[in-house]
C-alpha cells in the first residue's frame, strides 16, 4: 500500500493513478490530476445507495444496468479527472472490456449521495464536472437538507445542467433515464 508520504509529487497522470496502492479504506477520487480522499461512507449511506441500485435495476430498460461505486474518468486528457459516484446507470456493453473503470461517455446517470464534508464536492463540482464530461442525468439524494432539496434531478441540456422537478412533497417522478416514481421515504426513510 503507498504511504501518503510516498505519494508522486505534482498532478498525477492516469498511468501514475492506476500504479498507486491506495488504503481501501478510503474513498480515493482524481481531480484535475489532484489525488482526494473521503472517508468510506457510512451505513445509513451505504443504505440508501442499496435501496436505489435495487430500485433502479427494477426499472431500468435493457441494455441498462445500475451499479454501485465504479470508477468514472470525467477527464482523460492531463490533468485527469477520476471520479467514483455512489451509483451510476451504464450500458450493457461497458461489462464485456472487464476494465477497472468506465468513461464518462458510458454513463446515462450518475447518482452521490451527500455525506458529511461532500455537500459542497457534490453540488458544485460534480455538477459542473459532469455536465462537461456529458454524463446526461446527474441525481443528488441529500438526506440532511431541507425537503424540497433532499432529491435533486439535472438533465444535460446545451452543455449544462438543468433542473428537472422530480420531487413534489414526498414523491419522486423523474422520465430520465427511465420513468419512475416512488417515495423519498423509501430511500432515506429511517
Amino acid at each position: 500500500m503507498t504511504d501518503l508520504a510516498h505519494l508522486p509529487r505534482g498532478l498525477l497522470s492516469l498511468e501514475q493513478w492506476d500504479a498507486l496502492e491506495l488504503d481501501p479504506t478510503r474513498r480515493w477520487e482524481l481531480s484535475e490530476g489532484a489525488l482526494t480522499m473521503s472517508p468510506r461512507p457510512d451505513v445509513w449511506h451505504q443504505r440508501i445507495s442499496k435501496r436505489l441500485t435495487r430500485l433502479l435495476d427494477d426499472h431500468l430498460p435493457d441494455g441498462l444496468e445500475a451499479v454501485p461505486e465504479i470508477e468514472v474518468i470525467t477527464k482523460a486528457s492531463f490533468p485527469p479527472s477520476v471520479r467514483d459516484p455512489d451509483i451510476v446507470v451504464v450500458s450493457e456493453r461497458v461489462f464485456g472490456r472487464r476494465s477497472a473503470r468506465v468513461s464518462a461517455a458510458d454513463v446515462v446517470l450518475a447518482v452521490e449521495i451527500v455525506s458529511p464534508g461532500s455537500r459542497g464536492t457534490d453540488h458544485v463540482m460534480k455538477l459542473h464536472e459532469y455536465a462537461k464530461a456529458g454524463i446526461a442525468n446527474y441525481w443528488i439524494i441529500d438526506p440532511d437538507a431541507p425537503m424540497d432539496e433532499r432529491f435533486l434531478a439535472y438533465r444535460l441540456d446545451s452543455g449544462s445542467y438543468q433542473l428537472v422537478a422530480a420531487l413534489e412533497a414526498d414523491r419522486i417522478r423523474v422520465k430520465e433515464p427511465m420513468v419512475l416514481e416512488f417515495s423519498l421515504d423509501l430511500l432515506i426513510g429511517r
